[in-house]
């Protein structure tokens, strides 16, 4: 899971700042919303759901 985790954030981040050409901090604030929104969502969660995780 790690492996898999770093890998998609090294490409996310790659594809906004590099190839989609946004900039660091705009693509970095991006991936922390999408970020904040995964936690709050698995956080509200009133019973388990593997798809959240």
């Amino acid at each position: 899971m790690k492996i898999c985790a770093t890998t998609l954030g090294e490409t996310a981040g790659d594809l906004l700042s590099m190839t989609l050409n946004v900039g660091y901090a705009v693509s970095s604030t991006i991936l922390i919303g999408v970020f904040l929104a995964t936690l709050v969502t698995q956080l509200v969660s009133k019973s388990y759901n593997p798809l959240l995780y």
